[in-house]
């Protein structure tokens, strides 16, 4: 499950800040990202369901997946017009989800569990199971359905560590990696950059909790490349951006080449949380614990306000921005919608 959702649902914290001045990065040719949006509100209550994922393959087709609650409503679906679950239970308590298109979506959780949508049904496409482990998938993520990761923990009460599993549209197969005691939360690959995966751990030990980020080549190597104890200065994540993969260190967003980090750019003030999305780096959404701010190269600025709701997750198009978040005091979900006017 996405990380921050994991605290949430653990009754973690909430962060707090402000705003950022910052000098583009040179390179950049982009238009600075508009700000004329015009946002809407939807409330969904499932009784002990928290949606925590969001995907889409367009603003008329969007998916949010959360475990809990009845197995008959922990899919959703956004047409463009409204949000509506098919009633039908499944089995799979769905902590993930990832769209290519219409007629191809896929979707893992809990029981090593993976479903897919052809456009008409969802059916299982995987039940995988692993010795004496409980299998769990955190992250789906992949360029095509021919080339598909699932990613999470295998627990076997005494021993827990991270696993992945790739798919070739054919079979899925556990990739032999080295035992790293982390779950793996967030999987996704710089398509423009350097072309290696990457992925968010965390881990839970007597000594604290640990957030970790990892290297992989798409075969048998995994490298860590970074690990903290939490802190809000130090906590990692990491996000495509016009498909190139760029770092959150604490407040800093930041590119890895020649094994090192580089900085870019400080996002100063204690209300960011720890996630970011955008379209170029003249157009990144930093998500703040009071409301969304826009930098667009030059400037930060609040978009939109909100209060008393725990952010959890977005997916971004090119002329709008969905948002899932959870209002636990009147246990609802909440779907925020702009649209670029």
């Amino acid at each position: 499950m996405h990380r921050l959702f994991c605290f949430l649902l653990s009754f973690c914290f909430i962060l707090s800040s402000y705003s950022c001045k910052n000098p583009v990065t040179p390179g950049d040719n982009s238009t600075p990202g508009r700000r004329d949006y015009t946002w809407t509100v939807d409330t969904i209550k499932i009784p002990f369901n928290y949606l925590g994922r969001i995907t889409g393959s367009s603003p008329n087709d969007v998916y949010a997946v959360g475990p809990g609650g009845g197995l008959d409503e922990t899919i959703w679906h956004y047409d463009g017009i409204r949000w509506s679950t098919d009633g039908v239970s499944r089995a799979i308590s769905p902590l993930c989800i990832h769209s290519f298109s219409l007629n191809d979506v896929w979707a893992a959780g809990t029981e090593g569990r993976i479903w897919h949508f052809d456009g008409s049904n969802w059916s299982e496409n995987l039940d995988f199971k692993k010795d004496n482990y409980v299998v769990g998938f955190q992250d789906i993520w992949g360029e095509s359905s021919q080339n598909i990761y699932a990613v999470g923990y295998a627990d076997s009460g005494g021993t827990r560590r991270g696993i992945i599993l790739h798919y070739d549209g054919k079979k899925w197969q556990e990739e032999l990696i080295p035992n790293f005691p982390h779950d793996f939360e967030e999987f996704e690959k710089d398509i423009n950059g350097n072309h290696k995966y990457y992925l968010l751990g965390i881990n839970v030990s007597d000594a604290g909790y640990f957030d970790a980020l990892f290297e992989y080549d798409g075969g048998v190597n995994l490298t860590k490349i970074y690990e903290k104890i939490f802190d809000v200065n130090t906590y990692p994540g990491f996000q495509l951006i016009d498909n190139k993969m760029y770092f959150t260190l604490g407040r800093t967003i930041n590119t890895y080449e020649n094994s090192n980090f580089k900085w870019l750019i400080d996002i100063k003030g204690d209300k960011f949380i720890d996630r970011i999305w955008g379209r170029s780096l003249k157009d990144i959404l930093f998500i703040m614990s009071d409301g969304i701010e826009q930098y667009n190269g030059t400037d930060e600025q609040y978009i939109y306000r909100y209060s008393n709701i725990q952010f959890s997750d977005a997916v971004l198009f090119d002329n709008a921005i969905f948002l899932v978040a959870t209002d636990f005091t009147n246990n609802q979900n909440v779907m925020i919608k702009g649209v670029l006017k």
